[in-house]
């Protein structure tokens, strides 16, 4: 199994997990991330893959972001689209077209893990092995910070629920302290 199946079997995992998918789903409403962009930053973290860095997350995200806006986006709407409005007398070949519309929006997320991974910048410094769960809280702080440059609460706690979930006897308090550090001013006050 190579790096991306086993990202995309990483990210099949977490997401089902208890609270993930709201954590999930309320950073994608909210802000607009892509939940798939968030969890290869874990992932990239968990692995001994080290922390980005500021500059690092921009040139990371770049193809990936803009795969998303331009692939992954319309076909999520019009899947949407079509579940909220579907054309009266042919309702079940519209349910068929939105089945087909979600492995369309998987097949494209998974691209979009492949290009994160492959503009990923080799040779980050890691954190040892018992603590990469420290690279995962920032990574995903960072691909979260480019979307909601001001330190949020709910932000936060979302990216700590996720966290919990993906790093064994990691406690909610510690992630998320160690995902306030990302913003500048560590989130003061809240």
């Amino acid at each position: 199994m190579d790096d991306a199946e086993r990202l995309w079997a990483f990210a099949e995992d977490i997401y089902r997990r208890p609270g993930v998918e709201p954590a999930c789903l309320k950073l994608q409403s909210r802000y607009g991330l892509s939940i798939s962009l968030l969890l290869c930053a874990i992932w990239t973290g968990l692995e001994g893959r080290g922390k980005l860095g500021v500059s690092d997350v921009e040139t990371t995200v770049r193809r990936a972001q803009e795969w998303d806006r331009e692939v992954i986006d319309p076909l999520r709407a019009l899947r949407r689209h079509l579940k909220l409005h579907p054309p009266k007398g042919v309702e079940e070949e519209t349910r068929a077209l939105r089945k087909q519309l979600i492995a369309g929006e998987l097949a494209a997320e998974r691209v979009e893990q492949r290009l994160f991974l492959n503009d990923y910048p080799g040779g980050a410094p890691a954190s040892p092995s018992g603590e990469r769960w420290r690279d995962a809280a920032w990574n995903a702080g960072l691909v979260v910070r480019r979307k909601c440059p001001s330190c949020d609460p709910e932000a936060v706690s979302a990216i700590a629920r996720i966290l919990v979930e993906a790093c064994t006897h990691l406690e909610l308090k510690t992630a998320v302290d160690e995902v306030r550090s990302v913003w500048p001013g560590g989130c003061q006050g809240l």
